[in-house]
């Protein structure tokens, strides 16, 4: 593998921080191209001496950020550069901005299902392979039209304290949380991608439709995941609206 590089294992800064800072660096001065394959989490393991935990970590982070993407049973690839716009964006919040919304505004828990985590809900909520997760399938519409249809994936101790009221809405909103599965900060992800099957039906709208795709990881104050939710909304009845800044 070579010399990759090396994680301060006396820094205050977690390791898994240290590490995403590490490649993500290696792929901004392009010492790594894109389509070029990563070190295996084993490998990288053995070279920075840290856990698999901090390895699945940062490589979800980055993946989650469009910097690499996970081939199923081959290993981890530096993405193909692609132009992205990162903004700070609940998407369901617009719905719920002004009384006269909120009223308009009908909220259905269409599905809930206990179901193994597969190998990549696992690592994106830094839980065993196999632990039971809940996924919530909720609808939103407005004036009876269907507006976002969103999937939330909940790890067992976080579900247990919510009730169904609670899972009409994501878990930043639930009140009276415990610690551990009490919301702190978040970070999300837009695209725009094509609709189809299941999901074009329950949206009411034909299959390669497009759709904004907002992915949104909600992390306690541990910054450990407490919910991943995708969340897919009408190209032709939302829009976004965002705030830039000067440092």
């Amino acid at each position: 593998m070579g010399d990759f590089g090396s994680i301060n294992l006396d820094s205050k800064k977690p390791y898994y921080l240290q590490l995403k800072e590490l490649i993500q660096g290696k792929i901004e001065c392009r010492e790594l191209l894109p389509n070029q394959k990563l070190p295996s989490e084993a490998e990288l393991c053995k070279e920075l001496k840290v856990s698999r935990t901090v390895i699945r970590q940062a490589l979800v982070e980055l993946e989650q950020e469009g910097l690499i993407r996970k081939r199923k049973g081959i290993g981890s690839f530096v993405a193909e550069n692609k132009s992205k716009l990162m903004i700070s964006l609940y998407p369901l919040d617009h719905l719920f901005l002004a009384e006269s919304e909120e009223q308009i505004t009908k909220l259905q828990l269409l599905k809930k299902t206990s179901l193994p985590a597969p190998a990549h809900t696992a690592s994106t909520l830094m839980i065993n392979d196999g632990d039971l997760v809940l996924q919530v399938l909720r609808l939103y519409c407005q004036r009876e039209e269907p507006v976002i249809l969103s999937r939330s994936l909940l790890p067992a101790h976080v579900s247990a304290c919510l009730n169904d009221e609670d899972l009409r809405k994501p878990v930043r909103y639930a009140e009276n949380m415990p610690p551990a599965a009490c919301f702190d900060h978040a970070e999300n992800f837009i695209e725009i991608t094509e609709v189809s099957g299941e999901d074009a039906e329950l949206l009411r709208i034909p299959p390669g439709a497009p759709v904004f795709k907002v992915s949104t990881l909600s992390f306690n104050k541990e910054h450990v995941p407490i919910e991943a939710d995708t969340s897919l909304l009408r190209g032709d009845r939302v829009h976004l609206q965002g705030r830039i800044f000067l440092d």
